[in-house]
């Protein structure tokens, strides 16, 4: 199949059906990725990011903030996108580094005004993401959320994309978070 790294391109033109056909004849030759190796991010350069805040109603009563009529949708700028086990990269003045883990939906197509009933056959597939947020910056600082969800290293991803036939039953999903001294550790697991 060739090297080819996983963007827009990849997955416009079919290419996780072609990356299962070869996997049928080949997986069995391909190299075994080591414990000890760093992974990058399993999505490579999309040309946005698109964020929907406080989308969940225990959410928002935790962070004490009112529910929203309408989405709150913010965006984080590509050079967020880091590996899974990446080191966070402190932006200057921060205080109140914050992470939360969620559930991203990688696109595969090129799609405005989408039906409810086609929205899934867009969906290349899921990937954790661990949204890091500097909530001075995004909450005492002229109310922008951008501001404090935007930086270098925000938006660590991985360590893989699992697709759709792989996860049927999102709402049977727990996610969560490790975190250590060096990095905070995003986990997949099915229910």
């Amino acid at each position: 199949m060739g090297l080819q790294h996983y963007n827009e391109e990849f997955f416009a033109s079919d290419g996780l059906t072609r990356l299962r056909a070869w996997a049928v004849d080949h997986l069995h030759t391909a190299p075994r990725v080591q414990p000890a190796l760093r992974l990058g991010p399993p999505v490579s350069r999309p040309s946005k990011i698109v964020c929907i805040g406080l989308n969940c109603r225990d959410h928002a009563v935790e962070s004490k903030m009112e529910i929203p009529k309408e989405p709150v949708i913010f965006f984080k700028a590509t050079t967020a996108i880091v590996g899974p086990n990446y080191s966070l990269v402190m932006p200057r003045g921060a205080t109140k580094v914050d992470w939360e883990v969620e559930l991203a939906v990688v696109i595969s197509r090129k799609a405005s005004y989408v039906s409810r009933e086609e929205a899934l056959n867009c969906v290349a597939g899921y990937v954790l993401h661990n949204d890091y947020s500097e909530r001075s910056f995004q909450l005492e600082r002229g109310g922008q959320w951008v501001k404090g969800k935007r930086a270098d290293t925000f938006a660590p991803s991985g360590p893989f994309l699992a697709t759709p036939d792989e996860l049927p039953d999102l709402n049977r999903l727990k996610m969560r978070l490790k975190v250590n001294a060096n990095f905070v550790k995003t986990v997949l697991r099915r229910k």
